[in-house]
């Protein structure tokens, strides 16, 4: 899904049409927000039936890294993509701003050879990695100028570690967890982290 972006102590407001031809629900996975607006389907709030709109209404109570997901049928549905960042920035931005912001999804797959559709009941036998959604050669480019601070985000909703590297730049693990950490730990490179 779409990143969303907004500023902690906004209030926000956000629709969810149900396209698809089953029940949906929009899971706010780590917000702080009312129990009826958290989104668990047949716990929280009843289900959204196809063609009919949900609307998810909420103060911002914190800021980090945060995510969305389906929460009605969660196997299938997040197993086929169902599911977005969610960053909210800080009222006292950190100084200094990175130049370069980047919101990863690390994704695993199982396409089975002569189908076109990903296996959502596989469980540890992927054979596809990606990005946003997106394999090589069709991932995007991550671009910097030399002396730019870049903030990379990173999140993993697949059943399998999904280790990464970076090559030729030193990185710092600023947070964990949703949120800025303290203090940050330099990592020299090549010495793995996130």
């Amino acid at each position: 899904g779409p990143t969303l972006e907004a500023v902690e102590g906004d209030p926000v407001r956000i629709l969810v049409e149900n396209r698809l031809p089953e029940k949906h629900a929009v899971h706010w996975h780590g917000l702080y927000l009312p129990n009826g607006m958290d989104g668990v389907g047949g716990l929280t709030q009843e289900h959204i039936p196809p063609g009919r709109t949900m609307v998810y209404e909420f103060t911002l109570r914190q800021h980090g890294t945060q995510m969305y997901h389906s929460h009605s049928d969660e196997m299938f549905q997040m197993a086929l993509g169902m599911y977005g960042f969610f960053v909210i920035h800080p009222q006292e931005p950190a100084e200094p701003p990175p130049d370069r912001d980047y919101a990863l999804f690390l994704g695993e797959w199982a396409v089975h050879p002569g189908t076109r559709v990903p296996d959502p009941m596989v469980m540890l036998d992927f054979n596809l990695f990606t990005f946003n959604g997106k394999m090589f050669p069709a991932v995007p480019h991550l671009t910097a100028k030399t002396g730019d601070r870049v903030r990379i985000r990173l999140a993993n909703v697949t059943m399998d570690n999904h280790p990464i590297h970076l090559h030729g730049v030193s990185f710092e693990v600023v947070g964990t967890g949703g949120g800025l950490g303290a203090p940050p730990r330099p990592r020299p490179p090549g010495a793995g982290g996130a």
